[in-house]
């Protein structure tokens, strides 16, 4: 069982289980234009590939997409992410409220936890 993220004492839980890869970037587009947010694509997107249309840079050399093995896991890129990972909306498939037509998201800093204990468990 994951041990889920929380918002303040409260535990954040997905509504549906959702199988991902080890990489809490994968199939996301970073959008920057206005507001910081991360949202699901579903597909083999990378959100930290600055462009229209960035597929992961190790599904593309067919390796298994895992953010510890990344090329973009340097100590400066995540300095970079620390910084940002309270301002930055994340929005999960799993977590979208069943029906809602728009919702808050949750935190950069709460995704990547929720991922790393997903990966844990």
């Amino acid at each position: 069982m994951v041990d889920l993220a929380k918002v303040g004492s409260e535990e954040l839980k997905p509504y549906f289980e959702k199988n991902r890869h080890a990489c809490p970037f994968y199939g996301f587009h970073m959008a920057f234009e206005g507001f910081n947010a991360m949202i699901d694509q579903s597909g083999n997107q990378c959100a930290l590939i600055k462009d229209s249309y960035s597929p992961c840079q190790m599904e593309i050399q067919n390796l298994a997409p895992c953010w510890k093995k990344c090329s973009f896991a340097t100590s400066d890129n995540i300095d970079l992410l620390n910084k940002i990972e309270k301002i930055v909306i994340v929005f999960p498939d799993e977590f979208r409220p069943p029906g809602a037509k728009s919702w808050r998201g949750i935190t950069m800093k709460q995704w990547i936890e929720y991922m790393k204990n997903k990966e844990a468990s």
